[in-house]
């Protein structure tokens, strides 16, 4: 039996939502272990930007200290005079910023200090130049490698905050490197900014987890007993409660649907009071769960009365029927003690097996229920079947195949602009092709149209224009889709994943029996959102009335055709469509004229000011191939 935690049954995200916190949490931890070297690399990077000026005016140093000789690092070595003059280059460019600045050369990676501008009276001979760390040393062999600049903070010198190294010249094996070093306070200015936004973006981090981790266990908690209310503590199985929160989430066309009934348990209850009736009923429940599959589904569907759905995947019809009699049986035979008395029960089971052409669960829910009542009117104790007509069914089941294989095609009839006698779109028109005979939506639609399936038919149709749409980039076409379509969420699903093609593409809403306008609304305001443009189909016949026109935001009007084609000859049809064009340019509404037969209704529906027109009069619906060269 479908025993899944209480979460993975209907709430898996919150599942995702605890993988996904769990794994913000720690890229923050190693974002946060690993601070002082993401900090470092910043200052860095922020530092290198932030002395561009001074660089500039360290280029221009260097150009006079090396004066356009080439040999100035073998002659200034031999010549006191020549370091002088550069020292004191040195001192003038010093500043409040800038604690020192020295001339290196590297020779067999070794570095010599031949300038510095803190020995401006008493020039000392070349010495070797002691590295202070790791940093200074990796920097200076990038400089000399790279022959670009480089920038270190210092983290071993106390007064020192940072140093920019820059190549000065290359000859043969000898390199000499300008060396800045800055103070800490020119260090702490540059740097003080990016230190307050660290610490702000590392509190705000820990504000958002925070808050994440309550926002998450608040959902959870609630979740869990939301959940946990849906599952009979003593035996696991499920309440009504969660049918009814989850009537949608089933795909029941998966399941046999099956009602199971104790009966005559009402002289149970009255003879030994509800709470022992309790107790007996869970132990036949779990006498039922035991011989369940993991993929069944078990509910409590009131007192006594219990609802299987019992899964396809695996399981045949008779693999079903055997299962169902197994169930009765085992009841039958078995002893159930009540205080110091033993009974025996026996149950009631009506079954429904073409769950698939069901139009939702609560009718498949209740095809079973009919089937039980005709069990326990045929003397209790038993499995009965719900009925489908023979012929009904095979036709049915004939229909789905040839849909199914491929055999649904779609015509083509045009929408004619009355102005221009130019083609504005195409109507998609429903057929199936069957050996030589094609099959018209009046014998395909009306048989299914209660069934699980019919919506199928819906995704087909989108599925065939789509790929019309896509060998064809100036081709647009009109679908036909019922209120109940833009309910479905796999057919929803199609229209967002094809929304690139939303400019091309009208929905016609078809006529309903009734329509659940606020939602339909909200999937209208979707769809237009995407691009698409809506239709109410054949307005002034059957069910289309004015609450379509008052309840739902279309784009075109589609007049039908029985009252086309009579508006020459009939007054009143006449004025209800010279009233409802005014309604509709006054609104914003685009109307379309089906059933025109002649050039006379034609000029009619031009002085009306109509703009669209389709019927036999322009042309009939057609094959795609027919229409457009292949």
């Amino acid at each position: 039996m479908n025993n899944k935690s209480v979460f993975s049954n209907i709430n898996r995200f919150y599942y995702y939502s605890i993988v996904v916190y769990a794994l913000v949490c720690f890229l923050f931890a190693q974002l946060y272990s690993n601070l002082p070297v993401y900090e470092n690399s910043l200052k860095t990077m922020l530092l290198s930007q932030s002395i561009d000026g001074t660089d500039a005016f360290s280029d221009k140093l260097i150009d006079k200290i090396i004066n356009n000789n080439s040999n100035f690092i073998k002659e200034s070595s031999q010549d006191s005079d020549m370091r002088k003059r550069a020292t004191e280059l040195l001192v003038d460019f010093k500043n409040r910023n800038i604690s020192s600045l020295f001339v290196l050369i590297s020779k067999e990676d070794k570095f010599y200090i031949l300038l510095d501008s803190d020995d401006k009276h008493n020039i000392q001979e070349i010495q070797l130049f002691r590295l202070e760390g790791i940093d200074e040393e990796e920097s200076l062999r990038k400089a000399k490698e790279s022959n670009s600049k480089q920038v270190y903070i210092q983290e071993n010198i106390k007064d020192l905050g940072f140093t920019l190294i820059k190549p000065m010249l290359q000859k043969d094996d000898l390199s000499a490197f300008l060396v800045i070093d800055y103070t800490q306070t020119s260090y702490n200015s540059l740097t003080s900014l990016l230190m307050v936004s660290v610490k702000t973006i590392t509190a705000f981090f820990a504000l958002v987890l925070f808050l994440s981790a309550i926002l998450i266990s608040y959902f959870l908690r609630n979740s869990y007993i939301k959940n946990s209310s849906y599952r009979n503590p003593n035996t696991g199985t499920f309440y009504r409660s969660y049918l009814t929160d989850n009537y949608e989430k089933i795909n029941f066309s998966n399941y046999y649907i099956a009602l199971v009934d104790i009966d005559r348990f009402k002289l149970i209850n009255d003879i030994y009071g509800h709470n022992n009736g309790d107790i007996v009923i869970n132990s036949v429940i779990k006498k039922i769960s035991n011989l369940l599959n993991k993929r069944d589904i078990f509910i409590q569907y009131g007192g006594e009365e219990f609802l299987l759905l019992i899964s396809k995947k695996d399981t045949t019809v008779e693999s079903f029927k055997y299962r169902a009699e197994d169930i009765r049986l085992t009841i039958e035979r078995d002893n159930f003690k009540i205080q110091n008395d033993i009974v025996q029960l026996t149950l009631s089971i009506g079954a429904f097996i073409q769950s698939e052409v069901a139009s939702s669960l609560q009718d498949a829910i209740h095809n079973a229920d009919t089937a039980l009542y005709e069990a326990k009117h045929s003397g209790r104790n038993r499995v009965q079947y719900f009925d489908i007509s023979d012929n009904k069914r095979l036709y049915r089941d004939r229909l789905k195949e040839m849909i199914e294989s491929d055999q649904l095609v779609c015509h083509y009839q045009p929408i004619i602009n009355l102005y221009t006698n130019r083609v504005h779109h195409y109507e998609a028109l429903l057929r199936i092709e069957n050996d030589n005979q094609i099959i018209f939506p009046d014998k395909i639609l009306p048989d299914l149209e209660e069934s699980y399936f019919y919506s199928r038919i819906g995704m087909k149709v989108i599925e065939y224009n789509v790929k019309k749409l896509q060998q064809n980039s100036n081709l647009k076409i009109s679908i036909n889709l019922s209120a109940d379509d833009l309910l479905n969420d796999s057919i929803l699903a199609l229209l967002f994943e094809n929304s690139d093609l939303s400019k091309r593409i009208f929905i016609e809403i078809l006529e309903n029996k009734s329509i659940d306008y606020n939602r339909v609304e909200a999937s209208i305001k979707q769809l237009k959102i995407l691009g698409y443009k809506i239709c109410i189909d054949d307005f002034g016949a059957g069910f289309s009335n004015m609450n379509h026109l008052f309840n739902l935001s279309i784009d075109y009007l589609k007049l039908d055709g029985s009252m086309i084609k009579n508006i020459h000859n009939d007054k009143k049809a006449h004025s209800i469509i010279e009233a409802i064009t005014f309604f509709c340019q006054t609104n914003g509404i685009e109307v379309i004229a089906e059933f025109v037969e002649n050039e006379e209704i034609v000029e009619i529906l031009k002085g009306f000011g109509i703009e669209y027109g389709q019927g036999w009069y322009f042309d009939r619906a057609k094959p795609y191939d027919e229409i457009f060269d292949v």
